[in-house]
């Protein structure tokens, strides 16, 4: 008896067909997600200090596109309220291209592109790349950022504001 195609990949592949009911949540979780990165643009735009920090998780990590690290929700909002110190006219937009869900355990990822302009004596420089952000539901039912990676494809300025990260040894 041959089986058709259709029962073979479900039987092989359970988990690959969802209700009705768990994509409709699915894609609340994705709207919500979707909704607080862009509120997480409008604070960078609007050098918000007390919203950024909103956005993290206690334990939040971050690997820049210069592959600079930083952990902790505070010490994060501190690197904010030092760089819009530094450079009043720094503008960060980060904007999804994918969110994937794991809503029995509150998890996603994000995917995404980003473009930065910032100063470096001077003048202005335009990074940009791709990153990927790891999300947690907290108790309260708010998505927070518990990790992003950052990686830089692009850099147009000078040689300070387009310095590569340290050679790895």
């Amino acid at each position: 008896m041959k089986i058709p195609s259709v029962v073979l990949f479900a039987l092989l592949f359970p988990g690959s067909f969802t209700t009705a009911a768990a994509t409709d949540k699915y894609k609340g979780d994705q709207a919500d997600i979707r909704a607080t990165r862009q509120a997480f643009n409008q604070a960078i735009r609007e050098q918000d200090l007390d919203a950024i920090g909103r956005f993290f998780a206690p334990e939040y990590h971050i690997i820049t596109g210069r592959s600079q690290q930083s952990h902790g929700a505070e010490g994060e909002t501190d690197l904010w309220a030092s760089t819009f110190a530094t450079d009043p006219g720094f503008v960060c937009q980060r904007d999804t291209r994918e969110i994937r869900i794991n809503g029995a355990w509150g998890l996603a990822e994000e995917l995404g592109d980003w473009n930065c302009h910032f100063s470096a004596e001077g003048e202005v420089i335009h990074a940009s790349g791709v990153y990927s952000a790891k999300w947690q539901r907290a108790v309260d039912d708010r998505w927070l950022i518990q990790s992003e990676v950052f990686t830089t494809l692009a850099c147009e300025g000078n040689d300070t504001g387009c310095k590569p990260p340290d050679e790895i040894r």
